[in-house]
């Protein structure tokens, strides 16, 4: 019996460490390690994460999003939170590793990125989807309601280089 209530404890400390170090996990390590529970243990979240996946991207090859982010991106994950209080859902795609070039994009910060990640967030309200494209953490969208086109252009620029590699910029 003692060694049983050992063998207890000692899973139990181990489980606690697990937790406290999930918790203190950078953003992108975080999303990761949930990416490959949530699907098991969320139906909801399962279901959410596939509806999105399945969207086609008419602009690009009529390619699903779930196959034109996780062409040249390295430890792609997707995850699913919903925000109880205005009942808005993200799913949110994570990956990194990719070369990027959005050098002709000077509103955007315009660069060369090699080894980037990226984070593109769906966000669902009343069966209506965003999308906020993010790239190194920062947001590429300027939000003043003037850019409504170039905002578009980035969007389909970055989506075109994660599906097909980098080009150059306004190709």
């Amino acid at each position: 019996m003692k060694g049983f209530l050992k063998a207890v404890v000692w899973i139990v400390i181990l489980a606690a460490v697990a937790v406290g170090v999930y918790f203190v996990l950078p953003e992108y390590p975080q999303a990761y390690v949930k990416s490959k529970f949530q699907p098991m243990t969320d139906a909801v979240a399962k279901t959410k994460i596939e509806q999105v996946q399945k969207l086609i991207n008419k602009d690009i090859d009529n390619a699903s999003y779930k196959t034109i982010f996780e062409a040249k991106t390295k430890n792609p994950c997707w995850v699913y939170e919903k925000d109880e209080v205005s009942g808005t859902e993200y799913v949110t795609f994570r990956g990194t590793g990719v070369s990027l070039n959005l050098k002709d994009y000077e509103e955007y910060s315009g660069k060369l990125y090699t080894n980037a990640s990226v984070k593109i967030q769906f966000e669902i309200v009343n069966n209506k989807v965003e999308i906020h494209p993010y790239i190194d953490g920062e947001l590429m969208e300027v939000t003043d309601g003037k850019h409504t086109d170039q905002n578009k252009a980035i969007r389909n620029d970055l989506f075109r280089q994660l599906y097909g590699g980098m080009a150059s910029a306004n190709e």
